[in-house]
């Protein structure tokens, strides 16, 4: 089992090109909907005029909806969104960018240049190699866990220390030549210590950020935020 882990946090580690395709519009209406559906239940629970009526045990009618003060609402609920989908956009720029992604790559994913990717995400990308000198601590998060991928001083390669969701503490054996190769084997130790039983579901399999779970956004252990 181990070796299989090892063998599969190995492969996927490397960049794949084309990382994605272009979204067809079907899909991006998709995505468009279940945004809009996120906003309008925050909306629900937080707008005071629906609030009033659920106080009085009453359906709010939908007509509530066309009023301003529940558009306002809604304008909010977007905001948080946006909020939202940056924060987790800061995660995912620099899990990319600390496991192999360039600022180009970066850029293009959100649509800027790469010089602007730079200045969003400060430190994000870092070489591959020992060649850049010692480098500040790059952190991975699956399944509940968290580790820490450590640059050594020259050209001393990294090592990574771990600390599963079960609670066993792990760090690695020896140095690796790349960040991606210690990231691969920290991958692989969290996977394995994972809190049994916490996700039968499997739905936070693979997870490295907040996401949008059933009822609301939940960290990768599926506690909610």
């Amino acid at each position: 089992m181990e070796s299989t882990l090892d063998d599969f946090w190995r492969d996927v580690m490397p960049l794949q090109e084309p990382p994605y395709r272009e979204p067809g519009d079907d899909e991006v209406l998709q995505l468009q909907d279940q945004v809009a559906e996120a906003a309008r239940v925050l909306t629900r629970a937080i707008s005071t005029r629906a609030s009033a009526y659920r106080a009085e045990g009453q359906e709010a009618p939908n007509g509530i909806m066309i009023s301003p003060d529940w558009q306002l609402t809604y304008l909010y609920a977007l905001h948080e969104i946006e909020g939202i989908a940056r924060r987790i956009a800061d995660s995912a720029a620099r899990t990319a960018g600390g496991t192999g992604a360039s600022y180009a790559q970066l850029g293009a994913a959100w649509g800027i240049t790469k010089q602007a990717a730079r200045l969003r995400w400060p430190g994000a990308v870092r070489k591959p190699d020992g060649s850049s000198g010692e480098g500040e601590p790059f952190e991975l998060r699956l399944g509940g866990g968290v580790a820490e991928i450590i640059q050594l001083p020259g050209e001393g390669g990294f090592i990574w220390e771990a600390a599963g969701a079960n609670g066993t503490s792990g760090q690695a054996g020896q140095p690796y030549r790349t960040r991606t190769e210690a990231a691969a084997h920290a991958g692989a130790f969290l996977a394995r210590h994972a809190t049994p039983g916490d996700d039968p579901d499997g739905a936070h399999d693979g997870c490295i950020e907040p996401h949008l779970g059933p009822d609301g956004y939940v960290d990768c252990d599926g506690t909610p935020l």
